[in-house]
This record gives structure tokens, C-alpha cells and sequence, in this order.
């Protein structure tokens, strides 16, 4: 009877450690979205005031377009936004599937023991049986690295078409500026 509410604490304890472990890296990613949005707000509400003033200092007072066109974000903000904030959720990603996997070979090492175990003490005429359990964690242990394979490549290819994708937003952006700015100065020279 000791012995087995020995392993039960054992397991009790490691799976506050799992769940504190998941726990905490999931803070440690909200941690870095807030502090992202609050530095975000922060600048965004220093470009807005800037802008303003700025439009305020200009004889012909800012009109209700203008002080729209003053209030919008940039375009290459946003963009960066957008990447910190999936460079944070692929980060944190990685983080708990670390946690999982390291939670998961612990479990799986400890299932194999408990099969060999087992197969040690089990009686007579049982071998079938153990070789049926041993060949399940052996399909398990493969399905799961299957998966996990599976996920991370899943997360690259997500993490380079973000890239791809922001690169050619960028790209279109400077565009999009520069034809603005050549528009407006054939305006002004005519």
C-alpha cells in the first residue's frame, strides 16, 4: 500500500510540475503581447498627437479628411505589428510543445518501465499479451513524433508565408508612398 501511494504522489507532483510548467510559459506569452499592445498604444497615440499638432501648426487649419488622413495607421506598422505578434504565438508555440514533449517522454519512459515490469513478473503463457503492449507503446511513441513532426513543419511553412507575406506587403506600401509622393508633386509643378 506504501508503495503505491509513494507513486501516486510521484505522479500527483509531476503533474502540478506539467501544469505549472504550461501555466507559466502561457504567461510568459500574454506577458509579451501586453507589453507589446502597450508600447504599440503608446507610440501610435505619440504619432497621433504629433500629426495634429503638426496639422494645427499649418495656416490653412487641418479640415475633418485631413484629420482622418492624420489618425490613420501606417501601413508598415501594422505590418510590423502584426509579424511581433505571430513571431510571440510561434514563440510561445514552441515553448508549450517544449513542455508537452518533455512531459510526454517522461510518461512514455515511465509506461515502458511499467511494461517491462510487467513482463518480468507476469505469469505463465502471458508473452502475447505483453508483446501486444509492447507493440502499442511502440505505435504510440511513433504516432506522437508523427505529430509532432507534423506540427512543427506546419509552424515553419505558417511562419514563412507570414514573412513572404509582409515582405510583399512592405514592398507594395513603399510602392503605393512613392507613386503618392510622385503624384503629388507633378500637382505642385503644374
Amino acid at each position: 500500500m506504501t508503495d503505491f501511494q509513494e507513486q501516486a504522489a510521484v505522479a500527483q507532483r509531476a503533474n502540478l510540475d506539467f501544469f505549472f510548467g504550461l501555466a507559466g510559459k502561457m504567461l510568459e506569452g500574454e506577458e509579451k503581447l501586453v507589453r507589446l499592445n502597450l508600447d504599440m498604444t503608446k507610440t501610435t497615440f505619440a504619432d497621433w498627437y504629433q500629426r495634429v499638432q503638426d496639422g494645427m501648426a499649418k495656416k490653412d487649419r487641418l479640415e475633418v479628411g485631413d484629420l482622418r488622413d492624420a489618425l490613420a495607421l501606417p501601413t508598415e506598422k501594422v505590418l510590423t505589428y502584426e509579424r511581433q505578434v505571430a513571431e510571440i504565438a510561434s514563440a510561445t508555440q514552441a515553448q508549450l510543445a517544449e513542455v508537452v514533449n518533455t512531459r510526454y517522454q517522461e510518461v512514455s519512459r515511465e509506461v515502458q518501465s511499467f511494461a517491462e515490469n510487467l513482463a518480468q513478473n507476469a505469469p505463465v503463457g502471458s508473452e502475447a499479451a505483453i508483446a501486444f503492449l509492447k507493440q502499442v507503446i511502440t505505435l504510440a511513441n511513433t504516432a506522437q513524433e508523427s505529430v509532432q513532426k507534423g506540427t512543427k513543419q506546419a509552424v515553419e511553412v505558417a511562419q514563412t508565408n507570414l514573412d513572404v507575406a509582409t515582405k510583399a506587403a512592405s514592398e507594395l506600401t513603399k510602392a503605393s508612398d512613392q507613386a503618392v509622393e510622385n503624384a503629388t508633386k507633378s500637382k505642385a509643378v503644374k
